[in-house]
């Protein structure tokens, strides 16, 4: 996906659009890495995550400026990808959290030299409403070799800094061995097949099956998998004009296989929120219909009520078996497409 910076422009950073990777690590950690204990107060960390019960879904959209924020929110979207400012974090949607861009795309510069970044994930070590770092978007092995050693280091400096806080990039069908965990160190990856073609009238969702399979094969664990959703077209985008914006049934089919694939992830992403001129043209913003597709799919998870805790009685006490904790599901045998509508 393309996830311009916004804020760049007015960020005043030292060393921002510093250029050559060096491959410099620091002390290894693990990738895929659990959470650990942030430095934040109790009262802190449950007042960042009060609308979100533990363990489920986040639901982050791209490209989306401050205004349209407290809509979001209201379609159940509840990470904002934001800049490395206290102040824009601060002013986020009550139980809303940060995915803080800091990244770069493909082959190009990243947009904060290592030690500013450092600085960066130290500033936010602490706050609870950040929950993760995004280090890089559509990363590619093959055109910039050193591209795995930087995000690298990039995520030890988080794992270092701020542990509990997610190191995160997106990535495309180009080789992804390279950026496999032991690698880069990420706990996260998105994975971005886009189904719905110009001039095709349906979403061909083997691209998404094969987009998995690729992962699978590079060594990624399924639960480190993060879908994007394709809520974009470019038929008023000013480069490509390569993808449609699927229709209300086609995304919610699409939906419906991605949780055969990844049935609880982490987190899932719409792109795009808003407009790219390049690249994303109509989105998400233009589609009320698809709005509530994504309402539906976001606040599903959140309004399902738990079981309630087995009742005392006075009998004597017996042996109970738990029950199995629920498998997850294996990717469909066989690939379809969806129809137009």
């Amino acid at each position: 996906m393309r996830r311009p910076a916004p804020w760049i422009a007015t960020a005043a950073l030292a060393g921002t659009l510093a250029g050559a990777l060096t491959g410099f690590l620091l002390a290894p950690s693990p990738g895929d890495a659990a959470p650990r204990a942030a430095t934040t107060t109790p009262t802190a960390v449950s007042k960042a995550r009060a609308v979100r019960p533990a363990g489920a879904t986040h639901h982050l959209a791209l490209n989306m400026p401050a205004a349209d924020r407290a809509k979001a929110a209201a379609l159940g979207y509840d990470l904002f990808d934001v800049g490395p400012d206290p102040d824009e974090i601060a002013a986020l949607p009550p139980g809303g959290r940060a995915m803080v861009w800091a990244g770069n795309f493909t082959c190009g510069d990243f947009t904060m030299a290592a030690d500013d970044f450092t600085a960066a994930v130290e500033r936010l070590a602490g706050d609870p409403r950040v929950y993760g770092w995004y280090l890089s978007d559509e990363p590619d092995p093959a055109g910039c070799p050193g591209i795995a050693a930087e995000i690298r280091r990039r995520a030890d400096i988080v794992h270092t800094h701020a542990p509990g806080q997610k190191a995160f990039a997106s990535l495309t069908d180009w080789s992804m061995r390279p950026l496999r965990p032991e690698t880069t160190h990420l706990d996260l990856i998105g994975l971005d097949p886009y189904p719905c073609r110009t001039g095709a009238t349906g979403c061909d969702l083997r691209r998404v099956d094969a987009m998995v399979a690729q992962a699978d094969q590079a060594g990624f664990p399924r639960r480190m998998i993060v879908p994007v959703f394709q809520t974009f077209g470019q038929t008023c985008a000013g480069g490509e004009d390569a993808w449609r914006l699927p229709t209300a049934r086609q995304l919610r089919a699409l939906l419906d296989h991605w949780k055969t694939l990844a049935p609880r992830p982490a987190l899932d992403i719409s792109y795009s929120w808003g407009h790219q001129h390049q690249w994303a043209c109509p989105t998400l913003a233009d589609a009320p219909g698809l709005q509530a597709v994504m309402k539906r799919h976001n606040t599903a998870a959140t309004t399902e009520s738990k079981p309630p805790a087995p009742t005392p009685t006075p009998t004597p006490a017996t042996t109970t078996t738990a029950p199995c904790a629920p498998q997850p599901a294996r990717p469909s045998a066989r690939a379809k497409a969806i129809p137009g509508p």
